[in-house]
Parts: structure tokens; C-alpha cells; sequence
């Protein structure tokens, strides 16, 4: 079976793309907040009136909560990356929702639609469904160059820009040890998207407007094809 097919039957109903034919890509930032490549990344999406969705981890939301403060100050999604930066697969039910409210408390979550996406991409389908229960949609995404392994800044800005298309979710990091090369390749990436006339929007905003135009009340998970990658 290939490897995205076993990470569906793992992980059940996540959304990895919406189906719409708006413009619209949904651009999205795991592990933070940094001190040092968060800024970079909020300084660069507003030079390009891009928006995002920062999945942050929430013992990282507690050491740095001006930077939680100016991602949602800046009109930025702010999703649940768990409480630590490491697998759930080794933790109990009654561990993975500690940490999951935990987070949402640091985080300050709320309103009708909370984001969730498991460290790694990974989590039991019993763990998904208690988040489910707790009113959180599961979210990994369509185009994701797999930067945490540091590949070069032209791979980055390829595979992203490959998958460019409307209805896609953009995975990149700025909360790992060494950005510089996704920061790098931001610019460029936002570049290319604008060119092809699409917009950068949060994960929320892009699924609130192809429910407007499409009709899709509860968007279902997606197969991409191709070199698009998800964790």
C-alpha cells in the first residue's frame, strides 16, 4: 500500500486540500513560535498582503506569547500544534487531551472552528477523534517540501510552487532549529502564487469561502498526486 495511503487509513477525515475555484491558497507555519524566524516569516507576509495560518506548540506559546499576540495583532490563523514538539503516538487518551486543552488554553482558542494538526502528522485515529469531539478539525495540507530536513532553498520554492493551486494548504516551518532556507524561499513562493493570480489566505478563511461559493459545508479530505507531500 503506498505511504499516503497508509497515512489515510492512520489518520481519518483530515483535510488536505478543499475543493473550490476560487484563487485562493492556504498557506500555513508549524513548530513556532521562534524568536528569530517567527518575525521573519510575519515580516514577509506582510510586505506581500499575504495571510496564514501558524500552527504553534503550546509550550513555545508560553516562553513567547508577544509573538502569539502579534500573529493574531496581524490578522493571522493561529491553529493547535499540541503542547510539545514530539510524537503523540506514544502518549494515553488522557495525556494527548492534556496536552491538546493545554495548548488550547496557552493559545487562547476558540470560536466555531478550531484547527488541529499532529506533531508529525501523525496520531492515532482515537486520538483524532477525541480532538474531533473536542470541535477540532484535523488539517495537514497538499504542498509540503519537507523543509525540516533542510533541503535546499531551490527545492523549497519548486515543490511549492508545483503544487500552487486553488485549494491547496501550504506546510512550512518556522519553528524549527534552522528556517533560513523556508524564509528564503518565501518571497519567491508568494511571488509565483500572485503571478498565477491566486491569493494567500488562512486555512479558516479559504475553507469560509469555498463554503460561500461551493457549497462545501464540510470539506473532505483530498488526494494529491504527483510530488505533493504531506507529513
Amino acid at each position: 500500500m503506498p505511504a499516503f495511503s497508509v497515512l489515510e487509513v492512520l489518520t481519518p477525515r483530515i483535510v488536505y486540500r478543499v475543493e473550490t475555484g476560487r484563487p485562493l491558497v492556504a498557506l500555513s507555519f508549524d513548530d513556532g513560535p521562534h524568536p528569530i524566524y517567527t518575525p521573519q516569516v510575519l515580516d514577509v507576509l506582510e510586505r506581500h498582503q499575504a495571510k496564514a495560518t501558524f500552527f504553534l506548540i503550546g509550550e513555545r506559546a508560553l516562553r513567547h506569547p508577544d509573538l502569539v499576540a502579534r500573529i493574531r495583532r496581524s490578522g493571522h490563523e493561529i491553529g493547535n500544534h499540541y503542547f510539545t514538539n514530539g510524537s503523540t503516538l506514544g502518549h494515553s487518551e488522557t495525556k494527548f487531551l492534556d496536552y491538546l486543552e493545554r495548548t488550547e488554553r496557552a493559545l487562547s482558542l476558540g470560536g466555531p472552528l478550531k484547527l488541529f494538526r499532529p506533531p508529525g502528522g501523525v496520531a492515532w485515529p482515537g486520538q483524532l477523534e477525541r480532538a474531533r469531539e473536542r470541535g477540532y478539525l484535523c488539517v495537514l495540507g497538499s504542498a509540503y517540501p519537507h523543509d525540516p530536513a533542510h533541503p535546499p532553498v531551490w527545492y523549497i520554492r519548486w515543490l511549492a510552487v508545483k503544487n500552487l493551486a486553488p485549494g491547496a494548504i501550504v506546510i512550512l516551518h518556522d519553528g524549527i532549529a534552522d528556517a533560513t532556507r523556508s524564509v528564503a524561499a518565501l518571497p519567491d513562493i508568494l511571488s509565483a502564487g500572485r503571478y498565477r493570480g491566486l491569493s494567500f489566505v488562512s486555512i479558516g478563511s479559504l475553507m469560509g469561502a469555498a463554503s460561500a461559493a461551493d457549497g462545501a459545508k464540510n470539506p473532505l479530505p483530498q488526494r494529491e498526486t504527483g510530488d505533493a507531500a504531506i507529513e
